[in-house]
């Protein structure tokens, strides 16, 4: 049907009504946004707002960088496409970029372009490794993508209609530094969940495992931290009992804890590590970072017509190259100490608040009804989002399937200090008005 409208937003009206994704009637609190600088965007209606989203935590690097534009657009005026049987000069400079600021003795490196595929990519290493191997292990609440085979390996879909073609994965419990069991301690709900992973791999399991993939901080399935313990417990059970560790960084790689790596923070040692998000500079990229002795793909394993998009490859060329010029995990560590201390003050005099949780510029905070039961204020984290927004501050929320109540503040790493401080200020305004709005008195 050719349409003959010429106003534009008349055909905006029509397509919010044409878009798969969008609900009947659309989103009310959903912004249309037309441009971004730096930690800023912009909507359609002329509103300016700071972006403590890093847009999916994707823009490491701040919006509109003009390193990773114009590196975009010289690789655009080039070549715009090549197909995975031929090699771009910027695919072979990022290749040698990656191995160099990898950790461990990872040494070989995948690109594609989403952090889901980029997940498949593991696994498919994995399975290559490990040929007799019938397990793939994943964590309980962990999360790795929104394809048909990482819906599967992350939390249970609500309603879940794609279990028919989903493979199954072996899901193993993890520790609850805040909620943990029986009355524990966070330590000790470690010792035990690493004790009951014993088990399973031990009496409850037929068949080997090929891999266990995790986050090394959950993201997601409710930004779930671990003690250094289940890094170190989980290294040895790979090691005891054959396993790859896959480490998904896809939201903790490329600066956002305050290292590089989040492996690094950690200590841990990944035999497979996934990126994404902040790699390509606001553009579509993501791949996998392996040992030698693991690079095993053969012919036609994990080829993509568009998995090495020379305009992305190009553009995080450009923005890791930023990353580290400008020695952006410092400055995600130096804020996220700031942020984390104004937020723990703040945490004396909000009620709402139950936890803060950082490393670096990966910070929330969940938001409880009560300090003993710690039942999740998921109506009231929902309106500080909404609260804040109207006020010119996109926070992060934890919307999908009302998994939790967290307020996510994960800027870009090179958002001015002044701007943090602007960001928590309205933080504080919106917490101390949805709390007299619910009669929550002070602590």
């Amino acid at each position: 049907m050719t349409s003959t409208l010429t106003d534009a937003a008349d055909l905006q009206l029509l397509g919010k009504e044409a878009l798969l994704h969008e609900p009947p009637g659309g989103d009310p609190e959903k912004l249309t946004l037309v441009r971004a600088q730096g930690s800023l965007v912009w909507d359609d209606q002329g509103n300016e707002y700071l972006d403590c989203t890093a847009q999916a935590w994707s823009n490491n690097l701040g919006a509109g960088d003009p390193r990773v534009i114009e590196a975009a657009i010289a690789q655009t005026r080039e070549l715009t496409h090549a197909r995975p049987t031929f090699h771009t000069p910027a695919l072979l400079e990022l290749a040698a970029l990656m191995v160099s600021i990898a950790p461990g003795q990872l040494n070989r490196v995948g690109f594609t372009l989403h952090g889901s595929m980029a997940v498949e990519m593991a696994l498919k290493l994995a399975l290559r490794n490990r040929p007799d191997a019938e397990h793939v292990a994943v964590l309980h609440d962990g999360y790795h993508g929104r394809s048909i085979t990482t819906m599967a390996a992350s939390w249970p879909h609500p309603q879940n209609a794609f279990g028919r073609l989903q493979p199954h994965f072996l899901r193993l419990p993890r520790p609850d530094l805040y909620r943990p069991r029986l009355g524990s301690t966070g330590e000790e709900d470690t010792e035990r969940t690493l004790a009951v992973v014993r088990d399973i791999l031990e009496k409850g399991t037929e068949g080997s495992v090929a891999a266990l993939i995790y986050e090394p901080l959950q993201g997601n399935g409710g930004h779930n931290e671990f003690s250094p313990r289940w890094h170190q417990g989980i290294r040895e059970l790979c090691d005891e009992f054959g396993m790859l560790l896959i480490i998904d960084e896809v939201q903790t790689g490329l600066g956002r804890t305050g290292k590089m790596w989040a492996s690094e923070y950690y200590d841990l040692d990944p035999d497979i590590l996934v990126f994404g998000k902040g790699v390509g500079g606001g553009f579509p990229l993501a791949g996998v970072l392996t040992k030698q002795e693991y690079a095993k793909f053969q012919a036609g394993d994990d080829q993509l017509t568009f998995g090495q998009f020379p305009i992305s490859i190009a553009a995080g060329l450009a923005a890791v190259s930023a990353i580290i010029e400008d020695d952006l995990p410092a400055r995600a560590a130096e804020h996220g100490h700031y942020a984390t201390e104004r937020l723990r003050e703040m945490q004396t005099r909000h009620p709402l608040i139950g936890e803060v949780r950082s490393p670096g510029l990966m910070v929330s905070l969940e938001l409880v009804r009560d300090h003993v039961t710690k039942e999740p204020a998921t109506t009231e984290a929902h309106e500080v989002f909404v609260r804040a927004q109207r006020k010119g501050v996109i926070f992060g929320e934890s919307r999908y399937a009302s998994l939790g109540s967290l307020i996510k503040i994960k800027p870009p790493l090179d958002i001015t200090r002044d701007q943090l401080s602007h960001a928590l200020d309205v933080l504080d305004e919106v917490l101390t008005d949805v709390e007299t709005d619910h009669g929550i008195g002070p602590r």
